[in-house]
């Protein structure tokens, strides 16, 4: 039996408390809501808000940008990829740039997509299903401002120059989610792929959590992938204790809302949800008059009786 003075042991033992050490030192990653999706009976609504938050690269472009369908073909031909009957009423995006951290120079750029999609709903008179199928969409295409800057294949892009200035030696370690190496060859190769708006990360909206919450406006269903989409760190300098004088990271750590009228269902990709019939909204207005009249009644009743028993009295 192998113990702790053998040296493959050793080195096991010390690249897993370097790992447990180094993840309790990485700085906390806000988790917001960054895609929020919303079902009605004619649409679906996306806000698809995307933070690339990195310290990697020396700089990011300066970057200030709105970008409109006509802009956005290859957003449109992704979502039509996976459902051909898709039509774009609506799609625009704003990019921009901005340091949050001038202490680690940590550097985001935003870039927000608001979307909204017809002719994926099916009505069947008394109930809808909405095929949410394209959420998913890969669109791995470059996206490009006025003035050539890459928005969406930001890895090949941006990042990979970046990997680039940390020479790969004995005090260099790399992160790729929750694996480590000592090469850059394989952080390269997923960083050479990265696209912002590959979301083929979503599942199907039944593998998501969430469920209809009584005496609430909506059904809502909530998803955080176990692992980032993309998470990097470069981590330099480490010491006997397992501890980094400096560390480099780039990740983007989205999370998904998805919004339905109340009592909707997941069945696969797809939503389904009743349509009220007239009498259904009909009957709640009827019953909440009929209650005010009935109210208004017996207090105008009990007045008009006071009044009668007071003038009864000024008689007497």
């Amino acid at each position: 039996m192998p113990t702790l003075t053998s040296k493959p042991l050793r080195l096991i033992l010390i690249a897993a408390i370097s790992t447990i050490l180094f993840a309790a030192t990485l700085p906390a990653i806000a988790n917001a809501t960054s895609i929020t999706v919303v079902v009605n009976n004619s649409s679906v609504s996306l806000s698809i808000d995307l933070r690339l938050t990195e310290n990697v690269t020396t700089s990011l472009p300066s970057i200030d940008a709105r970008l409109d369908q006509a802009n956005l073909t290859v957003v449109a031909a992704g979502i039509r990829s996976i459902a051909p009957a898709a039509h774009i009423d609506l799609l625009t995006m704003h990019a921009n740039f901005s340091l949050v951290d001038p202490t680690t120079s940590l550097r985001v750029l935003d870039e927000n997509y608001t979307i909204t999609v017809s002719g994926l709903n099916k009505n069947t008179g008394s109930r809808i299903m909405a095929d949410l199928a394209f959420l998913s969409m890969s669109v791995l295409d470059p996206i490009t401002t006025s003035d050539g800057h890459e928005l969406n294949r930001v890895g090949l892009a941006y990042l990979l120059e970046g990997i680039a200035r940390f020479s790969p030696d004995s005090k260099t370690r790399y992160y790729m989610g929750s694996s480590q190496f000592t090469e850059p060859i394989i952080p390269e190769t997923t960083t050479r792929r990265f696209s912002l708006l590959d979301l083929s990360w979503i599942p199907s909206v039944s593998k998501l959590g969430g469920e209809y919450q009584p005496f609430q406006p909506s059904t809502i269903w909530n998803f955080t992938p176990r692992q980032l989409p993309y998470n990097l760190t470069i981590a330099l300098g480490p010491t006997p204790e397992g501890t980094f004088t400096k560390k480099y990271v780039a990740f983007l750590n989205p999370s998904v809302e998805i919004i339905t009228p109340p009592w909707a269902q997941a069945q696969g990709t797809t939503i389904v949800f009743d349509v009220p019939n007239p009498a259904e909204i009909v009957m709640p207005v009827i019953i909440i008059v009929s209650i005010v009249a009935a109210v208004t009644t017996f207090l105008l009743d009990r007045k008009l009786s006071r009044a009668a028993r007071q003038a009864g009295r000024r008689k007497r």
